[in-house]
């Protein structure tokens, strides 16, 4: 607690600053570029015939935006203490199942949000688990099919954009498709005949308790799966796909942003309200042409999307706002994703996008599951943060079956 120094020379020294008095000076910073943003956005400035208060409001912005990187670098750490654990944990793993696993690290020093780090302990211990347990082949198994008779699982961490990814692979059996459908047959998730690519088969994996193990073990079978991986991995507005080929292995993709404070939103209009729709759950945006959104009898509005018929929410009427446009063609359609799963979301207007500071809700919105927190905006309003997965997954008033070609 408190501030704590180490090390002698003059700028070699390492300050330790509690956690609360830090996330405080975050705060503070994030409200000064807030109020930077409405001094700027302000008519009576914005486009004043002084030249040196025009200079001045652009040495603000830089010193504001240098200011606000600088503080959000504070809550940055190297991933690399997540990944040692894991280097354990695979060494315990091949003892414990008599397999030659070696684990290959790459992107250790990549940096994310403290916050991040130590949430992420638990679903990468799970999925490599999974790897261990499920992917990589005995010994026997390997050198029969070619393979070397050591399995390798990979760890890889990497920025791209403003994202974190982190990538599990390992070099082991594949995931099994016919497998996965039989459970998930068998288990009432779909019909014998329902028409599933393989992309969509593997996310099935991802439902509560879904397993194949046919004997539970310390490590499988015991119910508790990757549907719980997928809803820690969304509490930090992350997103988790699946690449995988039979007999060359398997690869879990983890994209999410960098820290938890700051997030890239599409902020969009419905009435007078504004909302921010975070980047990673957005695949695209258009206004309707005529014909696109039709109503189905005991389905509601779908839009056709690619040849695909999608639920579409209009926002409006589900928060309670009244928009300006009815008609489909006269808005915007967002198209949003969680999982496997999309949904259209109509409104009026797309603004742009925008860097916010994140705030947390208090306890008037405790129940509204829509909103993930809100944000002030540059001039001044309060625009609200949707929740995606949990507008996503709630249930259509009536039954459809998101992604049915549209005939």
């Amino acid at each position: 607690k408190g501030v704590q120094r180490s090390g002698s020379g003059a700028g070699t020294g390492i300050v330790r600053v509690d956690t609360v008095k830090l996330d405080s000076l975050i705060d503070l910073v994030g409200e000064l570029v807030i109020a930077q943003s409405m001094v700027v956005q302000n008519t009576a400035v914005n486009a004043p015939a002084d030249s040196h208060l025009s200079r001045t409001l652009g040495q603000l912005r830089g010193i504001t935006s240098d200011l606000q990187r600088t503080a959000m670098s504070l809550r940055m750490v190297p991933i690399r203490s997540t990944f040692q654990k894991m280097s354990r944990l695979v060494r315990d793993l091949a003892i414990q199942q008599g397999k030659d696993i070696r684990l290959v690290l790459h992107g250790e020093d990549t940096e994310l949000d403290r916050t991040l780090v130590e949430e992420l302990n638990d679903p990468l211990i799970h999925m490599i688990r999974n790897s261990a347990d499920h992917g990589i082949e005995p010994a026997a198994a390997r050198t029969a099919e070619g393979k070397p008779a050591h399995g390798t699982i990979t760890l890889r961490a990497f920025h791209q954009g403003g994202f974190i990814v982190i990538q599990i692979s390992d070099d082991g059996r594949g995931l099994a498709p016919d497998r996965i459908r039989a459970k998930a047959v068998e288990r009432g998730l779909i019909r014998a005949d329902d028409n599933l690519d393989e992309e969509s088969i593997f996310e099935l994996i991802f439902a509560p308790g879904f397993s194949t193990a046919e004997q539970v073990t310390d490590l499988s079978g015991r119910g508790v799966g990757m549907d719980v991986v997928r809803r820690n991995i969304e509490k930090m507005r992350g997103k988790i796909e699946i690449r995988s080929e039979a007999g060359r292995g398997t690869t879990f993709t983890i994209s999410m942003p960098l820290t938890l404070a700051i997030i890239e939103g599409l902020l969009v209009g419905v009435g007078e309200q504004r909302y921010i729709v975070p980047t990673l759950a957005v695949r695209e945006s258009f206004r309707p042409l005529p014909g696109m959104v039709s109503t189905v009898q005991g389905r509601g509005e779908v839009v056709s999307v690619r040849g695909k018929l999608t639920p579409m929410l209009r926002l409006g009427a589900h928060l309670n706002t009244e928009a300006r446009a009815q008609d489909p063609t006269q808005g915007i359609v967002v198209v949003v994703e969680s999982g496997q799963d999309c949904r259209c979301l109509f409104v009026d207007e797309l603004i742009g996008k925008q860097e916010v500071v994140i705030k947390s809700l208090g306890d008037m919105f405790r129940n509204q599951t829509e909103f993930a927190g809100a944000a002030i905006l540059g001039d001044g309003r309060v625009g609200l943060i949707l929740d995606v997965n949990s507008l996503v997954k709630m249930k259509p008033r009536n039954d459809f079956r998101n992604g049915e070609t549209a005939a």
